[in-house]
Parts: structure tokens; C-alpha cells; sequence
């Protein structure tokens, strides 16, 4: 069966790691199959339209809710992609409207609340995807024996974005930071997520020996305030805020740092490897299927700030090994194109229209 027509629905007000991959899957989609008819369906108040404006003929509709937009001729397609949890609801409810198939990303790691809602949403989806194995398994221990999975549970890995790097401005960046090894982090300002108060206290006692070292943490969240007033004795510790162009940063980093407490896939590692940074990153969740140990970057028990600081020690002393490891990051990373994640999707989607 032909595929006409493909709505994505992406209900988030911010733009995260997750918009990122919607915004990565629409343009890969695009340009593999032009002449492929694409909406997106998103908040109101959502950053996804500018950064999608250069994608010619995607149709638009903007809703308030989960509850709207389901009338509108636009949003009429072959199948529907739920990139995030309110957009699932979305999807569902259309689907009981208009018996409309469709398919769930699944991004994070923390179980599904097992509740009638839920059991609806997920019962009524014709494919659940995971961005990595232990999400997959996340989503089958929040259903137990409630729901039946057979045939409709699939895998997909995130993809890096290929973001290209300004070379004026990066040169900017180093020069401000010359004669300094740069550590860098970027990611939300959510401790109880990306753990940064693990990472602030590995540099503290790594600047107690390497006091020429810098570190720079890109992002914006809830705990920033807290975050800076911790680290207000450390003027070495900067935090920077949210960046659009992370390439320019990522291309003057020497070493990148991950310490997720949690973490579905870890999509910015992707990018970090593309840029030639060795990465050292917590063990949590699905990050071991991006970071494979000594071979595409180092790995720490999670929320171990002594761990991490080991690594740290080891990887700035050898330089032999953080040339292996970039080199390992960039063979692993012909898995993770946009390419091969819209190939994976497109093959998916012709496949549930055939059934």
C-alpha cells in the first residue's frame, strides 16, 4: 500500500531531546521521499514550526490540547507518529474517532503509570517503539499481564542531527578558553534527571589537582538557580544556559561528561561523538547501548562522583586512548543516521498499512 500522507503529533510546549528527534525524523523522511505528505500536528505555544520552516509543503496545525484539532481536514493522513506522551493521547482519542492507526515513540525510561487511561492509549496503538532495549523492557513491567504486546512492540534508535558547527564562532569559543582544558556537559538543569550536582563534585576535587581545567554546561531547567548558587565558589564551573547552536560548543570541548541518573537513549551523545569529543557517561539505563565501554567512551557506575572523577584522571592522562575511542564513536555512528531511523520508521509504517 502507497503512504500519502504522514501526520506527526508533538504536543510539548519546550523543545527537548525528544522534539529534536521529531524534527530530525520529518526532515529524513522528506528527503527520502519527497514527494511523502507530512503534518505536523504540535502546541500552540510550540518551538517545532520555526525550527521546521525550511521543510517545504509540511502542513501545520497548531491546538491547545489533546482534545483538539481531531475535525480539522488537515490532520486527515494514512498513519499518525506520537512523539511524546500527550501526543499518545491525542492519537488514541483519533483513533477511537476515525479508527485511525498509529504508532507510540517511547523516549524515556520511567515506567508507564499503569492506570485505565494508560491501558486504553497503549492497547489501542498499533506499534509501541523504543528508542532502546531497556525502554522496551520499561514499557512491558508497567503492563504486566494487563496488556498483550505480541507483535506490536519495536525498536528504533534516536539519530544524531548532523548540526553543523559555525567555525568563526567556535574559534571565538576556544580562544576564550585557550591554554584551558575544556570539560563540557549539556543537558537540562534537572539534577534529578542528568545529575549535575554528581558532576559538580567530581570537578571539585578534580580542580583541587588540575586547576587549569574548565567546565561548561550548556541547558536551562528547574534547578539552575540552585545549580549556579552551589557553584558560586568554583568560578572554574560555568554554566552558560540554553544554546540553539551546541555544535559551536561541542566543536570546543576537549572531553564531554554525561552523569544521566536517568536516560532513555542519551540522543545528545550522538551528537557529541559526531563532533570527535570522547565521552565519559554514567551506565544509567540506555546510555550502555550508545557509549559501549573502551570502545566509544568510558562508563561509570551511576551516581558515583568518585567513579566519574576516576575516569576523568584516566582519559585526560591518555591521550592514545581518547584518539581510540573517538575513533570507535565514529564507526558505532553509521547505526545511528537520520537515514537509518527514517528507513527503520517508513519500512514500519508500510507494514502496519498492509495488515
Amino acid at each position: 500500500m502507497t503512504i500519502n500522507t504522514i501526520a506527526h503529533i508533538n504536543l510539548a510546549k519546550g523543545f527537548r531531546g525528544g522534539e529534536r528527534q521529531t524534527v530530525i525524523l520529518i526532515k529524513a523522511l522528506k528527503e527520502a521521499h519527497p514527494e511523502l505528505r507530512q503534518v505536523l500536528i504540535c502546541h500552540k505555544k510550540s518551538a517545532l514550526p520555526e525550527h521546521l520552516k525550511d521543510v517545504k509543503d509540511l502542513a501545520i496545525v497548531k491546538t491547545g490540547s489533546a482534545l483538539g484539532g481531531h475535525f480539522s481536514r488537515e490532520v486527515k493522513a494514512d498513519i499518525y507518529q506520537a512523539h511524546e506522551a500527550k501526543a499518545a493521547h491525542w492519537a488514541a482519542m483519533h483513533k477511537k474517532l476515525f479508527r485511525a492507526p498509529f504508532v507510540i515513540a517511547r523516549r524515556v525510561p520511567q515506567p508507564v503509570r499503569n492506570t485505565f487511561f494508560n491501558r486504553f492509549v497503549y492497547g489501542s496503538a498499533d506499534a509501541v517503539v523504543s528508542v532502546s532495549g531497556f525502554i522496551r523492557e520499561a514499557v512491558i513491567r508497567s503492563f504486566g499481564r494487563d496488556m498483550n504486546f505480541s507483535g506490536r512492540l519495536f525498536m528504533v534508535h534516536d539519530a544524531l542531527s548532523h548540526q553543523e558547527a559555525d567555525p568563526a564562532r567556535t574559534a571565538e569559543i576556544r580562544k576564550q578558553y585557550e591554554g584551558h582544558p575544556v570539560f563540557g556537559h549539556a543537558g537540562a538543569y534537572v539534577d534529578r534527571h542528568k545529575g549535575q550536582r554528581i558532576l559538580i563534585a567530581a570537578a571539585r576535587e578534580f580542580l583541587k589537582t588540575h586547576p587549569e581545567a574548565r567546565f561548561i554546561l550548556l541547558g536551562a531547567g528547574s534547578d539552575e538557580e540552585a545549580l549556579r548558587n552551589e557553584t558560586r565558589d568554583v568560578p572554574e564551573i560555568e554554566w552558560l544556559g540554553f544554546k540553539d547552536n551546541v555544535a559551536d560548543y561541542l566543536e570546543a570541548m576537549d572531553f564531554f561528561l554525561f552523569p544521566s541518573r536517568n536516560e532513555g537513549l542519551g540522543s545528545v551523545l550522538l551528537d557529541v561523538m559526531d563532533h570527535g569529543v570522547p565521552v565519559i557517561a554514567s551506565d544509567a539505563d540506555g546510555i550502555p547501548e550508545v557509549v559501549s565501554h573502551e570502545k566509544t567512551g568510558l562508563l561509570f557506575p551511576k551516581e558515583n562522583s568518585a567513579a566519574l572523577l576516576s575516569a576523568m584522571e584516566r582519559l585526560y592522562g591518555d591521550g592514545e586512548l581518547r584518539k581510540s575511542l573517538v575513533t570507535g564513536a565514529r564507526e558505532q555512528l553509521k547505526s545511528f543516521t537520520p537515514e537509518v531511523m527514517a528507513a527503520r520508521y517508513y519500512e514500519l509504517y508500510e507494514s502496519l498499512l498492509r495488515k
